[in-house]
């Protein structure tokens, strides 16, 4: 069966129909005898060998998918003895070509002949084997080549023989490529680990949230070429060859994930309820959200918050080749209008002001790092680069208010690195405070089981030289991650006499029934203590804490083989004082399950535990992770996981 092609759609290697090859490049006629006397029997591009060379392995196994700057290995198969017509093929070219419109021009169609000889640095093709029915040739890919999809054709003669598609990625693996990354584990962890962590909580209670990155699906690879052309097309950006960039592709990629309601991939919630889409918690990695965006005719899934908009940008670019990883930064200082400082401010209840929106400081915040050479800055600059796929506002600061803060900061830094300069700001500084008065301190437990009361211990302490008539004022407000209250959950007042020079030490709760039917989606609580005197003197004290989720355990047997039947078992206790009422367990793990499994548990009485035992085939080797999920009337965002080495066949 010859598999040289004619028209405008090609076959992939494994019978699968190609997308059209573009009517404005070479036409893939057959070469048959009636023209050179040669015809191509098949091309083979050895898709195992070479995944496996490329570190490709995972995303197809019947998809040639290869690195830039690193050669491949194809060979093409002749219907009779290609010695009968060698005058015709003294001559013979390969033709790559990518993009909606090729062109020898910008360079995204390239010819180059097979020789001996290939050239590392740029498009070649070196006969590494030939006999007289067959050519083994490497294809050298050059390490600044745009990513994308590809077509490669053999140019014999007059006539044009598509081959077959490929699809081109960056290389951390090569020394020449602007993301190479010279260290392999890192290599390993951010760019072909396909589990992760995020983190989110408070500075005093994080919590490990666990993410299927699940880069290396099949169908991800196409849905990231998909979003990159939707991108450039709102861009208006006809320059293919700028997919050589990594830093144009990160910020692309960026700016599709939620700031535009027409083309992101996301929308953004951050206050209310989620009736009309899923809850950002409730996502257990990217690959629902990806699929469901194609699905959605490339419309914005609802719903996602920072922590999924950063791990959803991190799938994508770690399988586009981008070595990127997941921080989370806590007490985060956003948008500080042209300031150098956030300015809160409270009402005597303890409740934040929210005067100005944009100013204030997140509970927690996550962006993406990024490795790669910054050949457009001074070297130093290279390495990780800050990536925020959160929409952020525009700076409204003028030209000369911009020169002003930068004065302010080089001014700063000087005064940091100069030791006299320091102790003489130190000696300023303690002249102008003014003296102390009162003295409070909050004290609280960082994280709490869901069903418990909060205690709170406030210490007051009364440094003058005289009797002071105080008024105490405690309160609790459930936050949003953002910073901004959602609402007063419980306020208590104290009035009290302090004596000079002495302390005391209150004691408060929280009930648990105060708290539980507006904790919000986060579990984040903001204590406040506000206390003054008589003459308006005020000391103020805040803590923010995390309520934990009861604990999912899973159970897994102690020894587990690559396609041996095995099961795990899921319990669940109970810590409050009602039913948890239809609860739902959702479980995913890569080599483990096929997809993502629901199963829906029923109600779980007070005080009891109810266990899932789940029967499963693992497919894969190695170390595994399964992902366990939990929904229910009470409960919307309890998580666990769990890895264990599956042993190979």
């Amino acid at each position: 069966m010859e598999h040289c092609l004619s028209g405008e759609t090609g076959l992939y290697q494994d019978g699968t129909q190609g997308q059209s090859v573009g009517s404005s490049q070479p036409q893939a006629h057959s070469i048959s005898s009636h023209a050179t006397g040669l015809s191509i029997k098949r091309c083979d591009f050895k898709i195992t060998m070479n995944n496996n060379n490329h570190h490709t392995e995972e995303i197809s196994t019947k998809r040639l998918m290869v690195r830039r700057g690193q050669p491949f290995i194809i060979t093409v198969s002749f219907s009779s003895p290609v010695y009968n017509y060698l005058q015709q093929l003294k001559r013979t070219f390969l033709i790559v070509q990518t993009g909606p419109n090729p062109s020898k021009t910008d360079g995204t169609q390239v010819e180059f002949p097979i020789s001996r000889l290939g050239d590392q640095k740029q498009w070649s093709a070196a006969l590494e084997e030939q006999d007289p029915c067959f050519w083994t040739i490497s294809v050298n890919t050059p390490a600044n080549a745009p990513i994308g999809q590809y077509a490669l054709l053999l140019h014999a003669s007059k006539s044009y023989c598509l081959l077959g598609n490929f699809i081109l990625l960056f290389n951390p693996w090569c020394q020449d490529d602007e993301v190479f990354l010279a260290n392999e584990a890192q290599r390993q962890e951010y760019v072909l680990n396909q589990e992760g962590i995020v983190y989110w909580g408070t500075e005093n209670a994080v919590l490990a949230q666990p993410w299927d990155f699940n880069q290396f699906e099949e169908d991800i690879v196409d849905i990231c070429f998909t979003l990159l052309d939707i991108g450039e097309r709102h861009q208006r950006d006809k320059d293919h060859t700028q997919r050589k960039n990594p830093i144009y592709i990160c910020r692309t990629v960026a700016a599709m994930m939620n700031c535009d309601e027409v083309r992101g991939i996301m929308t953004e919630y951050g206050t209310g309820k989620y009736y009309d889409g899923t809850p950002p918690s409730n996502w257990l990695g990217s690959s629902p959200i990806l699929r469901q965006w194609v699905a959605l005719k490339c419309k914005p899934v609802r719903y996602g918050q920072c922590w999924v908009f950063a791990a959803v940008m991190c799938s994508v670019l770690r399988c586009l080749g981008i070595p990127t990883r997941v921080v989370t930064g806590f007490t985060w200082a956003h948008n500080t209008n042209s300031s150098l400082n956030v300015d809160e401010y409270y009402d005597e209840n303890g409740m934040l002001l929210t005067h100005d929106k944009s100013a204030r400081v997140w509970t927690f915040h996550v962006w993406n790092e990024c490795w790669m050479a910054r050949t457009d800055l001074l070297p130093e600059y290279s390495g990780w680069q800050a990536l925020d796929a959160t929409c952020q506002e525009k700076s409204k600061g003028s030209l000369q208010e911009k020169k002003i803060l930068d004065k302010v900061y080089r001014r700063i830094k000087t005064l940091e690195t100069t030791t006299s300069t320091k102790s003489e700001f130190s000696s300023i500084s303690t002249a102008l405070e003014e003296p102390v008065n009162l003295f409070i301190q909050l004290q609280s437990n960082s994280s709490l089981l869901l069903g418990q009361d909060v205690p709170i211990s406030v210490e007051v302490f009364n440094p003058s030289g005289g009797e002071k008539a105080t008024h105490l004022v405690l309160g609790a407000q459930s936050l949003h991650y953002g910073g901004t209250s959602i609402t007063q959950l419980w306020k208590k007042e104290f009035h009290f006499i302090l004596k000079s020079n002495e302390a005391n030490t209150l004691q408060a709760t929280v009930p648990y029934s105060q708290y539980i039917k507006e904790l919000g989606e986060n579990h984040l609580l903001r204590l406040t203590a506000m206390l003054r005197d008589k003459d308006s003197y005020i000391c103020f004290a805040q803590e923010e804490i995390r309520i934990c989720d009861p604990p999912l355990i899973i159970k897994f047997p102690e020894h587990m083989v690559q396609y041996q039947p095995a099961s795990v078992e899921i319990s669940l206790l109970n810590p409050l004082a009602e039913t948890l009422e239809k609860c739902v367990i959702v479980v995913g793990g890569r080599g483990l399950i096929y997809r993502q499994r629901k199963y829906r548990l029923g109600s779980v009485q007070p005080g009891s535990t109810q266990q899932l035992r789940i029967s499963f085939t693992p497919t894969e080797a190695g170390p595994r992770r399964l992902t366990v999920n939990l929904t229910c009337l009470q409960l919307q965002n309890l998580k666990s996981y769990k890895s264990i080495n599956i042993a190979a066949a």
